[in-house]
């Protein structure tokens, strides 16, 4: 093949990878490849092989099935001078349980290390500028690497891997760049998946949801992507579509085994609110008895729910018993109080939801089975004030619910309808209990005269 037919060609191949998204980097590959298959020029086998470690080390951030580029890398390597040893140790030390924004196991003694052998060639490629960056930027104080950083973004203005670099540390983090990244490569699902989670953490589900369902029809084997979309379908209530993704994560090839554990758990509490309840206990008796050393409180809570819901009322209060050692708040103190309430365990009942009320004044369940304990020792004037409170907490709750539902109904997307028929049906029954709870105020009232 002619020289300038090679360079025409190797060049439209680097631009290619310049694009940086993950399946431009594919992309490229595949054109790598195919010249080097025709020519067997060394300088197409190094862009090749640096194109392949680039495509391993997406592939981990995103926790993305192997493609095999690792093993492509290693055979180019025979064809090419120049050692990659260092890029080849970074990679197999990448820590596997990391996301894109970690810079691996490596202690800060090896980081810097690596650091200092990388600083003079990092404006060479853009491999060297990819792990430069990404150790310095998670090693070093900002302040002090900023004109470190600014040249080597000023020896790479093309290559979008370098700028996607930089967008997934927060501190450098600029919403401008991502949308400008994404107007550039439309194929850039890691920068949904970036720009979803910044939208998570500010709050705005809508922004998440819409990110990420777009990061997920450009990378659908991303456990990474899959995992938090999971997460925010959830939030919104959707418990049938989020139970699908917690399935995907779970046959995910690339998922970590922290993935596994909250995909599981993820898995179980959608099976809870599908009502599903026997397929829920099932799935936690195997999580705590495999698993049981992850959130063992949230697991033994979420157990003993689905058992009260099915009557096993003291299977469920064994459970909240021994999630208490682990976790303690108003809603597993309440769930305790309720079983034992079912059993006729009276005081250790009235116990319980004192507890819950000492985590949190504005139960209102706990106030109203503390009247109904009241109650039934003919205590009638503690009963009334009891009922009373209930009475009074039920109509703030119900005017904060009223407040959320109108933001829900603002939503013309249709994400929000789920959680519009959950909130009317809450607050339905919270209004229920008001009413009786006013009633039962009422009765223990006269009671006491």
């Amino acid at each position: 093949m002619a020289p300038d037919v090679v360079a025409a060609r190797l060049a439209e191949a680097n631009r290619l990878a310049s694009r940086g998204c993950y399946l431009c980097l594919k992309e490229a590959a595949s054109a790598y490849a195919a010249l080097l298959d025709e020519s067997g020029d060394a300088a197409v086998a190094a862009k090749a092989l640096e194109n392949n470690l680039m495509i391993v080390l997406r592939e981990r951030e995103l926790r993305m099935p192997d493609s095999g580029a690792l093993e492509s890398a290693v055979q180019l390597q025979t064809q090419v001078a120049a050692s990659y040893a260092t890029y080849f140790a970074y990679v197999d030390a990448v820590n596997m349980e990391s996301g894109p924004a970690k810079a691996g196991p490596y202690v800060r003694e090896e980081r810097l290390k690596i650091i200092g052998e990388l600083e003079k060639e990092a404006h060479a490629n853009a491999l060297t500028a990819y792990v430069y960056l990404g150790l310095i930027l998670q090693t070093l104080q900002y302040k002090d690497i900023q004109p470190q950083v600014e040249a080597v973004l000023a020896a790479h203005p093309a290559d979008l891997s370098v700028k996607y670099r930089m967008l997934t540390f927060q501190p450098t983090f600029s919403d401008n760049t991502a949308r400008e990244l994404i107007g550039m490569e439309t194929g850039f699902g890691e920068v949904h998946l970036l720009l979803g989670q910044r939208a998570l953490m500010g709050g705005h589900l809508a922004g998440a949801f819409r990110e990420l369902t777009r990061a997920r029809q450009l990378l659908p084997d991303s456990a990474t992507i899959t995992m938090a979309l999971a997460n925010v379908t959830f939030s919104y209530a959707r418990y049938a579509d989020a139970l699908t993704l917690f399935e995907a994560v779970l046959k995910a090839e690339a998922r970590t085994a922290e993935m596994e554990n909250q995909a599981r758990l993820g898995r179980a509490k959608s099976l809870s609110y599908l009502k599903r309840h026997d397929e829920a206990i099932a799935l936690l008796d195997d999580l705590l008895l495999n698993d049981a050393a992850n959130n063992p409180g949230e697991k033994y809570y979420w157990r003993a729910w689905n058992r009260l819901q099915t009557g096993a009322s003291q299977l469920a209060f064994e459970d909240a018993s021994i999630g208490l050692n682990a976790m303690r708040n108003d809603a597993i103190y309440r769930l305790a109080g309720m079983a034992a309430f079912n059993l006729n365990r009276l005081e250790e009942s009235r116990t319980l939801f004192e507890g819950a009320l000492q985590m949190n004044r504005a139960d209102c369940d706990a106030e109203r089975y503390l009247g109904l304990l009241d109650s039934a020792e003919r205590s009638w004037k503690p009963a009334s004030g009891r009922f009373s409170t209930a009475a009074r907490c039920y109509e703030d709750v119900i005017s904060r619910m009223k407040i959320d539902l109108a933001e829900y109904e603002k939503d013309i997307t249709g994400l929000s309808n789920s959680l519009i028929a959950g909130k009317r049906a809450e607050i339905q029954e919270a209004e229920a209990l008001k009413a009786q709870s006013a009633q039962n105020a009422a009765a223990a009232l006269k009671n006491a005269k």
